[in-house]
């Protein structure tokens, strides 16, 4: 009779049992997400990022809940100037993924769903002609920048040609910064515009943006994008009473290649914590060939209503930042134009608000007729109810077709007495001392437009008691 004992034995029944309990859970496991193919055919280039990003972006390798938000400093002593403030910055430090990055990215998700159509931009054919009658209207003070954007099809096939540029750059650096986190999981090809998994947010997006546009809906179903479940583009209903300035939004439902853009744009909220938005001179060369924001998400807005800048030239866009058009007008065109493609810029502003919304449409920024009243440190609960803010602003040109200015902006947010003056750089008394240096030299229309009356006193206070070691 044969022997079996010597195969049946737990030396080897055993490991036998562990690897079949192994692909019986994986099996499971795969279960309950789609099913994406993860190999390429044999058919099938494999997908590569654009060259600006695969050659001058290198892999970081510190997950992103392993990075704290940087401490940068745009305040210091003296009076405040206004100037464009920017250096140029290496191109893999155009986008930043640090531990807000969840969090910030719902919160915006969040704010899009209650504001969409003050938050989200992009032209569509709807809006061709509701224009048109713009540049035939007389001009208060000949002032040509308040003309109303005039919009044609070429504007629309621009602002596509953008998008499409903007997301291939996005999704260009993501996989060669953080490989760790962006993974390609299916290349484009005929039959799909591809699959890039974010494996943070656990959720897929499309690759090739023009793919995505023009694969008809059948054709898609199968794929779980994130951008497809877009509940938060609003419907047809929702928009019976629009404005006329929303007038392009009642093409949604039925117009699929802009609703498609729409799509895009949810992705890259979905992808990366920044808004991010597009700023390309019109096809009809208005306001002096000026570069106007015609795509993008402004969803973490400090101030001001964001649908007030859309279709709005340069210029306008920063009409109430005070001696603007004085001082940096001229500057802020003449770069816009000279940028080169593909070089990244940074500039850092600062502020102060008196309440913890990452999206603020009236409350951050004073008027110059208006009485505001001062909050004292201790109705400030010693500085629990006082935010420090501040914006890292990246500029980059996108090309090679659209040469579509693209303005980046994350926003950092930190609690006054729990984190700032925890922080080990922050609370350096050299550094307490240039921002109180900065704050009391502030010039009075400068201060007024960030409503330093109103938390500048117990500001001041806060951080003197900090400098003396009283708190």
């Amino acid at each position: 009779m044969l022997d079996l004992s010597p195969i049946l034995g737990k030396q080897v029944t055993f490991p036998l049992l562990c690897c079949f309990s192994f692909l019986l859970y994986k099996d499971l496991s795969s279960k309950k997400k789609p099913r994406v193919i993860e190999q390429q055919r044999p058919d099938e280039e494999k997908w590569e990022p654009i060259a600006l990003m695969a050659n001058e972006v290198q892999p970081k390798e510190m997950t992103w809940d392993q990075i704290k938000p940087f401490p940068y400093q745009p305040f210091k002593a003296g009076e405040y100037r206004l100037n464009m403030g920017v250096k140029a910055i290496p191109t893999q430090d155009w986008l930043v993924l640090d531990n807000t990055y969840k969090d910030r990215i719902e919160a915006k998700w969040e704010i899009i769903r209650d504001n969409y159509q003050d938050v989200i931009f992009y032209l569509d054919p709807a809006m061709e002609s509701q224009l048109a009658s713009g540049l035939e209207k007389p001009v208060e003070n000949d002032d040509k920048l308040h003309q109303e954007t005039l919009i044609t099809d070429r504007d629309v096939a621009a602002c596509e040609t953008a998008l499409c540029e903007l997301y291939d750059h996005v999704i260009g650096f993501l996989v060669r910064r953080f490989p760790q986190h962006f993974q390609v999981l299916l290349s484009p090809s005929q039959d799909t515009p591809g699959v890039l998994y974010n494996k943070i947010m656990d959720e897929y997006h499309p690759i090739e943006p023009r793919k995505y546009i023009e694969l008809p809906e059948a054709q898609i179903s199968f794929l779980n994008y994130r951008c497809k479940e877009a509940d938060v583009i609003p419907s047809e209903a929702a928009l019976s009473g629009a404005r006329r300035d929303n007038v392009g939004y009642r093409c949604l439902v039925s117009c699929t290649r802009t609703r498609r853009a729409h799509e895009l744009i949810l992705a890259l909220t979905r992808l990366v914590e920044e808004d991010l938005l597009l700023l390309l001179p019109n096809d009809s060369s208005q306001f002096n060939n000026e570069y106007v924001l015609m795509v993008g998400v402004f969803a973490f807005a400090a101030g001001f209503n964001p649908r007030e800048r859309f279709l709005k030239p340069l210029t306008l866009v920063h009409g109430p930042v005070p001696d603007y058009k004085v001082k940096l007008q001229a500057q802020m065109n003449r770069f816009f134009q000279m940028h080169k493609m593909g070089k990244v810029v940074l500039r850092l502003n600062f502020s102060f608000q008196t309440h913890n919304k990452m999206y603020v449409t009236d409350e951050n920024k004073g008027t110059a007729s208006e009485q505001i009243s001062a909050k004292t440190l201790e109705q400030l609960r010693g500085g629990r109810d006082l935010y420090y803010r501040s914006e890292r602003q990246c500029l980059i040109k996108l090309g090679p077709q659209s040469k579509a200015m693209c303005f980046s902006i994350k926003s950092y947010l930190w609690n006054m007495a729990d984190q700032f003056l925890t922080d080990d750089f922050y609370s350096q008394k050299a550094v307490l001392q240039d921002m109180y240096d900065a704050v009391a030299g502030m010039q009075d229309n400068i201060g007024q437009y960030k409503r330093r009356p109103e938390w500048g006193p117990a500001l001041l206070d806060l951080l003197q008691r900090k400098m003396h070691g009283n708190i």
